[in-house]
């Protein structure tokens, strides 16, 4: 076989898998605005990418014309167990990183990955059901209970232990929490009057909901260090949208 035919028998699966897992990643596991702001989904998006192209290069270089079918045959197969350890690494870490919990606690929305929490105190079954695409959403409580408040503090402090979002005993569904997330809210006006550089985004946003911004509020969200809107249904509380914008303002 010469080193076209090799060359392209190798690259068409390599581009029919990396399609798969492109769909995967940019339209279930991380949904817009979520990959643009996981610097490791990036990196382990790229690792997979340059994985699945840089297979059929290879093969394109090991098949040099004289060489015995039997060497040719183990550098391919050497090529291939490289290629696919390669791509499942980095589509393992993108799958165990991908947004799982979005948990709002006080004032904001804070993204966590499946790593970010200490599975063995969850103590709700229904938090581990995340729907197909994007994360869970969930609501932080502070503890009411004066004493109950002090350990927290006390725990967080002194202890090192994680803060309320990270910690699925001070957990609800935020479909059952929304009306209190809305208190939280602040009017979309207020933030097309302090953004005017993202006017034109915001207005898009608002045209796609309905086009009457009085009826959309939003809270500030943070993945990672990166933030964004979560814009609100300003009756509900229900999240309807997202907005990649500084949303905190003075």
């Amino acid at each position: 076989m010469d080193k076209s035919r090799a060359t392209l028998t190798h690259l068409w699966p390599s581009i029919m898998v990396l399609a798969v897992i492109a769909c995967l990643v940019l339209f279930v596991w991380y949904p817009y605005p979520f990959l643009q702001f996981k610097a490791n989904g990036q990196f382990s998006l790229a690792l997979v990418f340059c994985a699945g192209l840089i297979g059929p290069a290879l093969t394109w270089l090991v098949n040099k014309q004289g060489k015995s079918k039997r060497a040719l045959v183990f550098d391919l197969i050497v090529i291939t167990l490289i290629q696919t350890a390669a791509i499942a690494w980095g589509t393992l870490a993108l799958y165990q990183n991908r947004p799982y919990f979005m948990v709002f606690t006080v004032d904001r929305f804070e993204v966590l990955s499946i790593r970010d929490v200490d599975l063995s105190t969850m103590t709700h079954p229904e938090f581990l059901d995340k729907p197909a695409v994007g994360p869970i959403l969930l609501y932080a409580s502070m503890p009411t209970d004066p004493q109950a408040f002090q350990k927290l503090l006390k725990e967080v402090m002194f202890e090192g232990k994680p803060d309320l979002q990270f910690r699925p005993e001070f957990w609800s569904l935020y479909a059952e929490k929304q009306q209190l997330a809305l208190q939280a809210s602040q009017p979309l006006d207020e933030l097309r009057l302090a953004r005017p550089e993202s006017v034109t985004a915001i207005d898009k946003l608002v045209n796609k909901n309905g086009g009457d911004i009085t009826r959309l509020k939003f809270v500030p969200g943070i993945v990672q260090d990166a933030q964004f809107a979560a814009i609100l249904d300003a009756d509900s509380g229900q999240l309807i949208d997202t907005l990649t914008i500084d949303a905190w303002l003075d």
